[in-house]
């Protein structure tokens, strides 16, 4: 296992990521599937990785809300 990207939640919202705490988490994810051969996993993580991957012009998100990416945070055992 890789070391574990940061949890970054907004000021006062305790249930969404950072914008950029949810990017690097989707990039963990995404290369833990590929190293498990688990590719309908990879596939997942790979189009959320793909829709919050920073490029000029487009606002990184404040707040991002996937139940998906925080009920995969929970299964590490980072809340």
């Amino acid at each position: 296992m890789n070391k574990l990207p940061p949890v970054e939640r907004p000021y006062g919202d305790s249930i969404g990521l950072t914008g950029d705490s949810a990017y690097m988490w989707a990039i963990f994810l995404m290369n833990e599937a590929d190293m498990n051969e688990d590719y309908i996993a990879y596939d997942d993580w790979k189009s959320m990785v793909e829709s919050l991957k920073p490029s000029p012009g487009k606002a990184v998100p404040a707040v991002v809300h996937y139940a998906k990416l925080e009920e995969a945070i929970k299964n590490y055992g980072v809340c």
